[in-house]
Parts: C-alpha cells; sequence; structure tokens
C-alpha cells in the first residue's frame, strides 16, 4: 500500500512516465478479497484529504447497472444456470463490444464517470470473471482517459502476467503492477 500511496499522493507526475497510460493495477490476495473493502475506503480517504477529488467504482455494481439498464440481467441469472460458454459470448459482446478495440459499456461508462476527477480507484473487480479481463477494459481504455486509474486487483503477480484463480489473465499490462 505505501508504494501505491506514494505515487497517487506524493509522486502523481511519474504515473505512466515509463508506460504512457496513467494505470495502476494493486494485486491482492484473493482470499483477502473480504478486507479489501475496507482498505479502499482507507485510501480513497487518504486521496481526499490530501485535496484530490476521486471518483470510486465498484465494479460489481457498475456491471449489474449495466445489465440492468439493458434489460437483460433476468437472462444472464438464467442463462448462468443454463449454459456458461453461450452466456459468456455474450457479456463479453454486450459489455466489452465484442473486441478489444473497441469500446464496450463498460469503459465508456467509465470512462465517462472519471472525465473530472484527479484520481479514479476501481474495485471488486473479480466479477469480470469469466467473461472478461481486467486487461480487457484496460486496453479500452488506452488513449482514451488522462486521469490515474488505480485498479484493485485479486491476482498473483508472475513475471510479466497476473494470474487470477490460478488462470494466466494475460501480458498485456502496460499498467505499473503493484
Amino acid at each position: 500500500m505505501e508504494e501505491l500511496e506514494s505515487l497517487t499522493i506524493d509522486n502523481r507526475e511519474r504515473i505512466g512516465r515509463r508506460t504512457g497510460v496513467p494505470f495502476i493495477v494493486f494485486t491482492y490476495d484473493p482470499k483477502d478479497e473480504l478486507s479489501v473493502d475496507d482498505t479502499v475506503e482507507a485510501y480513497v480517504k487518504k486521496l481526499r484529504n490530501r485535496g484530490q477529488s476521486v471518483e470510486r467504482i465498484d465494479m460489481r455494481d457498475l456491471v449489474f447497472t449495466l445489465l440492468e439498464e439493458e434489460r437483460i440481467l433476468d437472462a444472464v441469472i438464467e442463462k448462468e444456470q443454463a449454459n456458461e460458454g453461450e452466456l459468456r459470448e455474450g457479456l463479453s459482446s454486450v459489455l466489452l463490444g465484442g473486441r478489444t478495440d473497441e469500446q464496450g459499456l463498460i469503459a465508456e461508462t467509465i470512462k465517462d464517470r472519471i472525465d473530472d476527477v484527479d484520481t479514479a480507484v476501481v474495485y471488486r473487480t473479480g466479477v469480470l470473471y469469466p467473461f472478461a479481463g481486467i486487461s480487457s477494459i484496460l486496453m479500452q481504455l488506452e488513449n482514451e482517459i488522462e486521469t490515474p486509474f488505480v485498479v484493485f486487483y485479486p491476482a498473483v503477480k508472475e513475471d510479466k502476467s497476473l494470474k487470477f484463480l490460478d488462470k494466466t489473465e494475460g501480458t498485456y499490462y502496460r499498467a505499473r503492477v503493484i
């Protein structure tokens, strides 16, 4: 946490200097998922106490809100029980736009919400599994946002990739991974 706080509070000019993107992925042991809300709350409070405006995005709430707005939440719940593979493809298409080089609903919504803030903090990102990885959303936001974008992500860092639920998330990470 110290490195994250130092970077986003005291050394903001260093964010994205090496990678060209304002993304920071803060990894934590998935076993700590229940305590992360408190960690996020304390971190956001520190940022605000330093005069920063912060948009806190609960990815779980965002996904469910988007599914409700698209009027497909009930269908998703039914499909989850019947055919997980088909559900994964459908959710990816609806929420991610089907391809990583175009903005989907999640990226569009995030972009709109963080336009006028100093820092964005995203958490509860495990909800994206199995239809998306956080790397897909970061790719869609690349070159679209300048706001420092902190993602709390339940994964284990291995070499140049992240493992989520013992599966490799991918090697995209231009983000600074802490």
